[in-house]
C-alpha cells in the first residue's frame, strides 16, 4: 500500500467514525437540526412551511433581490455569450461573474478559443433562497436551460457574494436526464432553510459528502464509500472507468494510467428536504496522470484530444497530467433513513492540462 492509499483510508475511516459518532449524538443535536414536518407540495419542487414557532427574522437576502440577480447574471450571460468574437473586454465580464469552480470552467472554455460559447435559453427559475446564513451569502435555483440543438436540461445554479460585492455564479450542475429536483422546504414567505458543514440530522454531513464521493469514484464498491452512496456514472463508474484503463495500460509497455479525485477548497452548500434529508451542492477534482515508461515510445503517443485545447503540445515527451472540476448536486437523505446518498447531478470539464 502507497503512502497516497493509505493518507487516504485514514481520512476516509476518520470520516465513517464521524458518521457513526454524529448517529449517537443526533438525539442531542442542536436547535435548527431536527428534520422538518412533513407538508403538502406546490407542485413545484419547494414546499411551504406549516408553522413557525417564532416570528421569522429578516433574511439577508430576500426573494426579490435574488431574482434580480439571477436575471441580470443569465442576461448578460445570453448578450455575451453569443457576441463572436469575444472581445478581451467580453470575456473580463463573463469571468468577473463567476468564481469558484465556475470561474475554472469559464477561463478554460475560453483558453485558446475565439468561438463563442454555447447561446442557452434559460426557463422561469425556483429560487431556493436561505432566510438565515452567515457571510459570504449564497442563493440556487433550479431552472431549465435550453441548449441551441433545443434540448433542454434542468441546471442549478448557486451565486454567491461576498460583502458589497457583486453576485457571482458559484456553480453549475444539470441534473441527470429524467430526475426530478427535490422538495425543497420553505417557511411560510418562501425562503428555504440552510443547513452546516456539519448537520448531524443527515446520513451523511455536507462536509463529508465530498470526500467519500471521491473515495466512491476511484474504489467503487471495494471502497469504504460502499453503501454510504448509490452506485452510477458519476461514482462506481468512474472507478470502473479507472480499473479498465489501468489494466490496458498493464498490457501497453510504453503508458501507465492513474486517476485520482479529492473534494475541491470551494464551498459546500445544504439545504433541508421535505424527507427530512438535503439538497448538498459541492465539488470535485479529478486528477489524472499518464507516464511514458518507455523513453522512445513518447513520439508516439499524443495528447488526447479533450487536453489539446488546453496546450499547444502534440505528443507526450515523459508525462501528461490533466486536471478536472467536477460540480455536484447531490441527495442526501436524513440519518434515520437506511438509504444512500445519491448523486442526481453534475457538470465538469478539464481545466488544466499540464506537460512534461
Amino acid at each position: 500500500m502507497d503512502v497516497r492509499e493509505h493518507g487516504r483510508r485514514g481520512a476516509l475511516a476518520l470520516a465513517l467514525a464521524l458518521i457513526t459518532v454524529t448517529a449517537a449524538t443526533a438525539a442531542c443535536s442542536g436547535p435548527g437540526e431536527a428534520p422538518p414536518e412533513r407538508s403538502p407540495s406546490t407542485g413545484d419542487g419547494v414546499t411551504p412551511a406549516t408553522s413557525a414557532a417564532s416570528v421569522p427574522s429578516p433574511p439577508p437576502v430576500t426573494l426579490a433581490e435574488a431574482a434580480k440577480a439571477l436575471a441580470g447574471v443569465v442576461g448578460a450571460d445570453g448578450v455575451l455569450g453569443a457576441a463572436v468574437p469575444h472581445l478581451d473586454a467580453d470575456r473580463r465580464l463573463m469571468q468577473e461573474q463567476t468564481r469558484d469552480g465556475q470561474r475554472a470552467l469559464t477561463s478554460a472554455a475560453f483558453n485558446g478559443s475565439a468561438e463563442a460559447l454555447p447561446h442557452y435559453t434559460w426557463g422561469t427559475p425556483r429560487l431556493l433562497v436561505p432566510r438565515n446564513q452567515r457571510g459570504p451569502l449564497w442563493f440556487a435555483a433550479i431552472v431549465d436551460r435550453e441548449e441551441p440543438s433545443g434540448r433542454v436540461r434542468t441546471a442549478v445554479l448557486t451565486l454567491m457574494r461576498d460583502d458589497m460585492e457583486d453576485w457571482q455564479v458559484s456553480s453549475t450542475s444539470l441534473l441527470d436526464e429524467g430526475v426530478r429536483p427535490p422538495v425543497v422546504v420553505t417557511d411560510a414567505e418562501g425562503y428555504a432553510t440552510a443547513l452546516g458543514e456539519e448537520d448531524a440530522t443527515l446520513a451523511i454531513s455536507p462536509r463529508l459528502m465530498a470526500p467519500l464521493h471521491a473515495t466512491s469514484a476511484e474504489e467503487g464498491e471495494r471502497g469504504f464509500a460502499a453503501g454510504l452512496i448509490e452506485a452510477g456514472p458519476h461514482t462506481t463508474g468512474f472507478a470502473d472507468e479507472i480499473t479498465r484503463r489501468r489494466t490496458d495500460g498493464k498490457t501497453d509497455d510504453c503508458l501507465s494510467y492513474d486517476s485520482i479525485f479529492a473534494a475541491s477548497e470551494y464551498p459546500v452548500h445544504a439545504l433541508r428536504t421535505a424527507d427530512g434529508g438535503a439538497l448538498v451542492l459541492y465539488s470535485l477534482i479529478r486528477t489524472t496522470t499518464r507516464t511514458i515508461k518507455i523513453t522512445p515510445c513518447g513520439s508516439d503517443i499524443q495528447i488526447p484530444p479533450e487536453a489539446r485545447r488546453l496546450t499547444k503540445e502534440r505528443f507526450i515527451p515523459k508525462e501528461l497530467r490533466t486536471v478536472e472540476t467536477q460540480l455536484y448536486v447531490s441527495t442526501v437523505p436524513a440519518k434515520s433513513s437506511g438509504r444512500p446518498a445519491k448523486v442526481i447531478g453534475y457538470l465538469g470539464g478539464l481545466t488544466k492540462v499540464t506537460v512534461a
